[in-house]
């Protein structure tokens, strides 16, 4: 015996596909008529009730007896796509539980109460970022020391990701999500790097040396550092951030 999937009972199917869509990014991955797969596994059902042998009258909409749990990791962005669908009904205005999770509740256009919430390993990493430890963070967010350790470990292996191969922590970046992706996601083929080719600090340690990053290499800081430099910065300012860059690379 498996569990298979969770079906719905909808009144008007091109409207609760056009909700699941726009909201929850949901395609059809199935399509049997009155009968639609959704991406995530969700069954859509019209006339559940000549289908099953229900009487009309006993189908309940509105029961608030079960309801669908999605998570996010960007909760704001949620919330924004929410405003701009105004017809979704709130049950109430977005709320923080006492495990620092912050959610909403709403209902589909049969009524089904669903819940979106932001994801607890995003919550987790807020407080990771506030220097907050493994076990303080297990507190505050109500979950077994075990699992909030394995979001830490998860949380720094992203933040070394973004670690580039000169030291730079790519999140800081004012650009970081807006013009460019990091410099190891994009292989050094950044947005001030000529197009189609890469910052010539990454082609050198990568494409030439086939180093990991420049804290492998005995020249560093070199001269292609220098050409490099951000020209904002003052003498001063560069030497302080170089050094603040070398230091990064060795602690990885």
């Amino acid at each position: 015996m498996k569990y298979c999937s969770t079906l719905l009972a909808v009144r008007n199917m091109e409207k609760s596909l056009r909700f699941y869509k726009d909201l929850f990014d949901q395609d059809v991955v199935m399509d049997l008529g009155e009968n639609k797969t959704l991406t995530c596994g969700l069954v859509l059902q019209e006339g559940l009730d000549q289908l099953a042998g229900f009487a009309a009258d006993t189908m309940k909409f509105r029961s608030n007896t079960m309801e669908l749990y999605f998570e996010t990791e960007d909760f704001e962005s949620f919330m924004e796509l929410l405003d701009a669908h105004p017809q979704v009904e709130r049950l109430h205005a977005p709320k923080t539980y006492p495990w620092l999770q912050r959610g909403i509740h709403i209902l589909d256009p049969d009524g089904h109460l669903i819940e979106v919430s932001e994801s607890m390993y995003s919550v987790a990493c807020k407080q990771f970022e506030q220097g907050k430890n493994v076990e303080e963070t297990s507190e505050l967010v109500h979950h077994p020391v075990k699992v909030v350790q394995e979001w830490y470990e998860e949380y720094q292996r992203g933040k070394q990701a973004l670690i580039s191969v000169c030291g730079t922590d790519c999140g800081a970046c004012y650009c970081f999500g807006k013009m460019c992706n990091g410099c190891n996601p994009c292989e050094g083929k950044v947005f001030h790097a000529p197009e189609g080719k890469a910052c010539p600090i990454y082609e050198c340690v990568r494409n030439d040396k086939g180093m990991p990053d420049c804290g492998a290499c005995e020249e560093v800081p070199c001269k292609i550092w220098y050409c490099t430099r951000d020209p904002k910065f003052s003498e001063e300012e560069f030497q302080v951030n170089m050094a603040m860059r070398i230091q990064t690379l060795r602690k990885k």
